[in-house]
C-alpha cells in the first residue's frame, strides 16, 4: 500500500510509489524479475519552494488558467491579498518583485510559468531560497531570473507565506491522495509493457511535484543530470491528465538505455539532413540519440494508448510530418517486441541496429512536413 512519510522540517510532503501486487498480477511478475521485490524511486512530492516562487509570480499578476484552477488557488491567492493588505510596508516589498516580473514576461504564458519553474527547483528550501548552484551553472531560461530571488525572499518572510503554506498541508495532502494512485498505476503499466523495473535504476529518481498555483493545463518537465523532475497543477475537476507524464517517465526509463547504446546511433546521423525543414524543436535535428529516443517514445504511447488502429495510424502520419520519421519504423518493432520475453534492457540493441538506414532516408525524404508542431 502506498506510504506517506512526511521530513522533519515540514517544507514537503512525499508520497511514495509503494504498491501491494495484486494476485491477478502475479503471472505477469514471473516474466519481470525482481520488480515486485524493488521499491522504484518515484514519487510524488509537493516543495515549499515551489509554492513560495509560483505564489510569488500569482501576487504579480500570473493569472493563466485561473478560472479552471483547483479553487485552493483562489483560496491562497485571496489570503496573501488580505496579508498584503494587513501588513504595514508590504508594498515596498512587493513593487520591486512584481516589477521585476512584469519586466521579464514573453508573449508566450506557457514559458512564463516554465522559467520561474527551473529557477524554483534550483533553489533551496525557504526561508533562505539560496541557489543549489552557481547563477552560471542555472538552466538558460532561469538565469536571467536569479536577481528575482532576493525579493522573493523577503516577500516570503514579510507576509508570513509559510503560515499560509502550513494552513493549506491537509488540502494538499488531499491532492496528492487524488494523484497517487492513477500515477503510481501508470508507472508500474509502464514497466510491465517494457519489462524494465525502475528500481534497477540506483542513483536516479523521478519526481512528480503537484502546486496548486500553476495552470493545470500544463506540465512543465525537467531532466537535470540524472534525476527527472514533472510539475502539474490540479484543476477544479477530478480529471487527471497522465500523458505527459508519462512521457517524461518514458525518457527516465529509456536515456539510460539510449547512453548506454551510443556507439550504434553514428550510422543513424545521415537520417539528420532529412528533417532539417521539419518543424520540430532544433536538438532533435542535431542530436540523432535525441531523435531516436524521442521517435521510440512517441511509438510507445502509441502502442500503450486506447485508441483505435485508424486514430494510432494518423498519429504515426502526424509524427512523420513533425520530424519524428522513426516513429513508424519503432511501432512496429515495438509490436514485435509485444511477443518476445526479453525486457526492454535486452532487445534494446537489436531494435536500434535493426535500423534500415537507407530505407528510412528514402522514405523520410518523401514526407511533406507541416508547418507547425506541437508543442
Amino acid at each position: 500500500m502506498p506510504e506517506l512519510r512526511r521530513d522533519l522540517p515540514g517544507r514537503h510532503i512525499r508520497l511514495a510509489f509503494r504498491l501491494t501486487l495484486a494476485l491477478s498480477l502475479a503471472i505477469v511478475l514471473v516474466t519481470v524479475p525482481g520488480l515486485a521485490q524493488n521499491t522504484p524511486q518515484v514519487s510524488l512530492e509537493t516543495s515549499e519552494t515551489l509554492f513560495a516562487v509560483l505564489t510569488a509570480i500569482n501576487t504579480c499578476g500570473y493569472d493563466q488558467e485561473l478560472s479552471s484552477s483547483d479553487p485552493l488557488r483562489a483560496q491562497i491567492r485571496s489570503e496573501v491579498a488580505k496579508a498584503v493588505e494587513n501588513t504595514a510596508g508590504a508594498q515596498d516589498v512587493i513593487s520591486p518583485m512584481c516589477a521585476f516580473y512584469r519586466q521579464h514576461q514573453g508573449a508566450d504564458e506557457s514559458r512564463d510559468l516554465s522559467q520561474y519553474v527551473s529557477l524554483a527547483l534550483y533553489l533551496q528550501e525557504p526561508p533562505e531560497f539560496t541557489p543549489k548552484v552557481k547563477q552560471t551553472e542555472l538552466p538558460p531560461d532561469a538565469a536571467p531570473l536569479a536577481d528575482i530571488v532576493p525579493m522573493m525572499q523577503a516577500f516570503y518572510q514579510k507576509i508570513g507565506l509559510h503560515a499560509i503554506w502550513e494552513r493549506h498541508r491537509a488540502r494538499y495532502t488531499e491532492l496528492m491522495d487524488i494523484y497517487h494512485d492513477p500515477l503510481a498505476k501508470m508507472t508500474f503499466d509502464t514497466e510491465i509493457y517494457l519489462r524494465i523495473p525502475s528500481a534497477g535504476y540506483l542513483g536516479r529518481q523521478f519526481i512528480v511535484y503537484l502546486d496548486a498555483m500553476g495552470a493545470p493545463g500544463q506540465t512543465n518537465a525537467r531532466n537535470y543530470a540524472a534525476d527527472y523532475y514533472v510539475v502539474i497543477s490540479p484543476s477544479s475537476g477530478t480529471a487527471i491528465k497522465l500523458q505527459q507524464i508519462r512521457h517524461t517517465y518514458l525518457h527516465y526509463l529509456l536515456d539510460p538505455l539510449a547512453m548506454k547504446n551510443g556507439s550504434s546511433f553514428k550510422r543513424l546521423e545521415p537520417l539528420l539532413d532529412d528533417v532539417k525543414m521539419a518543424p520540430m524543436d532544433e536538438a532533435f535535428k542535431s542530436n540523432i540519440s535525441l531523435l531516436v529516443t524521442e521517435c521510440m517514445i512517441r511509438a510507445i504511447e502509441e502502442r500503450l494508448s486506447k485508441i483505435s488502429e485508424a486514430e494510432r495510424a494518423q498519429a504515426i502520419d502526424e509524427a512523420d510530418k513533425e520530424g519524428y520519421v522513426l516513429t513508424r519504423y519503432f511501432y512496429d518493432a515495438m509490436g514485435k517486441f509485444e511477443k518476445d520475453p526479453a525486457g526492454m534492457r535486452n532487445a534494446y540493441a537489436d531494435m536500434v541496429s535493426s535500423i534500415d538506414v537507407g530505407k528510412e532516408m528514402k522514405r523520410a525524404s518523401l514526407i511533406q512536413f507541416s508547418v507547425d508542431a506541437a508543442p
